[in-house]
């Protein structure tokens, strides 16, 4: 397994609200937090990195035990209920801090997070940052948005066609510490060797689409070599990508291949 991220400003932001964690505990296990940072440019950038580093280091106490067991021995439950636990930590840490503070009130943060366990993918998120799955000419959008616009397109109201879908793709529906508590969707998945999976934040998903984004990740495009380097490449190339298309705002990514 190997795994690399990387984090821009993009072409318009005056500062990266973004942040992003990759821990590797071992060839057959990481962790791999992405979170996008709202409220203003000291609020977006603490509520993020607080977010990251609050979920990483409660998922890294209970994963660490069974680092080179052939990590057997945890529970697909006990998984769950950890990530939960880590995003409650995390929303109540972001929480208190913007009520504690007046320079940072209302602040909070999308968190995508994606814990590998051989081939097995545990998946929590809030707000609309992403994971997707990779693997040949195919992609897949793992994370559903949280957000105001794809609450229109599941009601049928409009498509991603839609003017309004442009106009208000931004609006999101859940976040981490904008409220004593938050609701995550959680998904357990299996992927077969040579998946590559990606997270990012909406600076890369609402500049770059899909099919580009699977050419670059998961065809050769960038590089044939499937290494850290031919990985940091390819998502370099990401960003410049998102950039070249306008880079409306910051722009993460990390990428893990199984």
């Amino acid at each position: 397994m190997i795994c690399t991220g990387n984090s821009d400003i993009g072409m318009v932001r005056n500062n990266n609200q973004d942040t992003y964690i990759l821990t590797k505990y071992s060839e057959k296990t990481c962790l791999c937090v992405v979170c996008d940072g709202m409220g203003g440019a000291r609020g977006g950038e603490t509520a993020s990195k607080l977010a990251a580093e609050t979920f990483t280091e409660i998922v890294s106490d209970f994963i660490k035990p069974f680092v080179g067991q052939k990590e057997k021995g945890f529970s697909v439950n006990d998984v769950k209920k950890t990530m939960k636990k880590a995003l409650m930590r995390a929303n109540e840490a972001v929480y208190e801090l913007s009520v504690s503070d007046p320079h940072l009130s209302g602040m909070g943060t999308t968190l995508v997070a994606a814990l590998v366990i051989n081939n097995s993918v545990f998946c929590l998120n809030v707000g609309d940052s992403r994971m997707y799955f990779m693997k040949g000419s195919k992609i897949k959008q793992i994370t559903k948005d949280h957000s105001y616009v794809q609450h229109l397109i599941d009601m049928g109201r409009i498509t991603k066609d839609d003017l309004e879908y442009q106009l208000n793709k931004n609006i999101i529906t859940r976040a981490v510490g904008t409220e004593i508590t938050v609701d995550p969707d959680i998904y357990k998945s299996s992927v077969s060797d040579g998946t590559f999976i990606l997270l990012c934040t909406d600076g890369l998903s609402n500049y770059v689409n899909d099919e580009t984004i699977c050419d670059i990740v998961s065809n050769d495009f960038v590089s044939r070599s499937i290494d850290e380097i031919g990985l940091n490449i390819r998502a370099r190339k990401l960003i410049d990508t998102a950039n070249n298309n306008g880079g409306g705002d910051n722009i993460t990514v990390a990428i893990i291949k199984v």
